[in-house]
């Protein structure tokens, strides 16, 4: 059973349409037999672990020690929890647990994996699919071309999909 990371943002509340995204790429996942992998607390991460447990799968949260005193806690859809000492150790594990990578929209955070796994991609350590969800990144990958040394040969390295269920479409193939 394959397994996907998705990164995404914390900040999202229930009801939005980024969890509302987040949720049906989950239950997307679960349907399509793959293990989610993602950071383990609220917003889209919440989303994507509702979702995923909604259809019977199986979700590993990593959390990390750093956010211990904001008593943030895993989401309660976690079916397995990790909990990394550091935020470097609790990156390496969000990366070396997924076979592919799923990019929803979010803050620091979520562009620090992006660029990590993107990174890896670059210097070939890493040869496994990376997502970006939404059209979005499309302006996202053209204002980097045009305003950095981010060239077309790094961009092709990401897919960017609309959907989950593009997304989904693009892990199968």
């Amino acid at each position: 059973m394959l397994t996907i990371t998705v990164f995404g943002s914390a900040r999202p509340e229930p009801g939005s349409a980024a969890y509302a995204q987040a949720r049906d790429l989950g239950q997307r996942l679960a349907e399509a037999g793959y293990t989610v992998v993602n950071g383990g607390y609220s917003g889209t991460m919440e989303a994507v672990s509702r979702g995923a447990t909604e259809r019977g799968g199986t979700v590993i949260g990593v959390t990390c020690a750093v956010f211990d005193d904001r008593r943030l806690g895993g989401n309660p859809y976690l079916t397995r929890s990790m909990h990394a000492p550091d935020l470097l150790a609790r990156l390496r594990q969000l990366v070396e647990l997924g076979d592919a990578y799923v990019v929803l929209d979010g803050g620091i955070g979520t562009l620090l994996e992006l660029f990590l796994v993107w990174n890896l991609l670059a210097i070939g350590s890493l040869q496994k699919p990376c997502l970006l969800v939404g059209a979005h990144w499309r302006d996202v990958l053209a204002s980097l071309s045009q305003h950095t040394q981010i060239g077309p040969q790094h961009t092709a390295m990401l897919r960017v999909v609309d959907t989950p269920a593009d997304a989904i479409r693009a892990l199968q193939t």
